[in-house]
């Protein structure tokens, strides 16, 4: 029996790309629609999860409204009309995924591992796009160095929180690691941009040093890093890393 989508997981997806489509041909409503956005996932998440705790439902809404904050930043830096459509498009399944994917995990107290793979995913997508916004603000812009440094750490520490929230992972008691992996995060983010390539590089060499050291942190307090994992997580390591050096334009 195929289960109904249920209306408010629709009007999410359709409140997303609507709005995007909004903004891409009339830029001057960007804050407007933005707020509205925020303020319709709150709403979701608030009356749909009445019986969870307020920071649960605080993990619910900025999942997705940090991955939407994302994608309307890095917009700004594309210039072609046709792959801003494309993104538009990929940004509504990609909020559409995760609103129905959620809708059945929420409600368990338990939420299967898929959706927590799902959660990571879009995390990890957050990241990337973040990181090349504020890479290419910062070459578009001519801004200090530590206004987007600044920016990565509020955004980096937002995520690092989603992260272990999702795998109830309590901040009290493993915040040595959570703090270790946010500072290790930041330096990174002021060492690769000094290096001499593209800002969608730059934040793909960011985004690889965040798994690495995210999935490290993580497996070791869940107790999954055995030594096929880790060989398995440092053999993608080489694999992305020897693909960027080898393609991408260093001078």
């Amino acid at each position: 029996m195929i289960t109904p989508v249920n209306k408010k997981i629709i009007l999410s997806g359709l409140a997303v790309f609507i709005g995007l489509e909004i903004i891409n041909w009339r830029v001057q409503y960007l804050y407007w629609i933005i707020a509205l956005w925020l303020i319709l996932f709150l709403a979701i998440v608030w009356f749909s999860l009445s019986n969870r705790s307020p920071k649960y439902k605080l993990m619910v809404w900025l999942i997705p409204t940090l991955n939407l904050l994302a994608w309307c930043g890095f917009l700004t830096i594309v210039n072609s009309s046709f792959i801003r459509q494309l993104l538009i498009l990929t940004t509504a399944a990609i909020q559409l995924a995760y609103w129905r994917r959620g809708w059945t995990a929420w409600l368990e107290q338990k939420p299967p591992a898929a959706w927590r793979r799902l959660v990571n995913a879009i995390n990890l997508l957050t990241i990337w796009l973040a990181a090349a916004t504020l890479y290419g603000w910062q070459a578009f812009l001519a801004w200090p160095i530590w206004w987007s440094w600044l920016w990565w750490l509020i955004l980096s520490g937002l995520i690092l929180w989603l992260d272990y929230q999702t795998l109830a992972l309590p901040l009290s008691t493993h915040w040595p690691v959570v703090l270790t992996q946010w500072l290790i995060g930041g330096q990174i983010f002021l060492a690769v941009y000094f290096l001499p390539s593209s800002h969608l590089v730059l934040a793909y060499l960011l985004l690889i040093a965040y798994y690495v050291v995210s999935q490290i942190g993580r497996g070791s307090l869940l107790k999954t890093n055995t030594a096929r994992r880790l060989r398995y997580q440092f053999l993608i390591l080489i694999i992305l890393l020897a693909v960027v050096l080898l393609t991408a334009k260093w001078f």
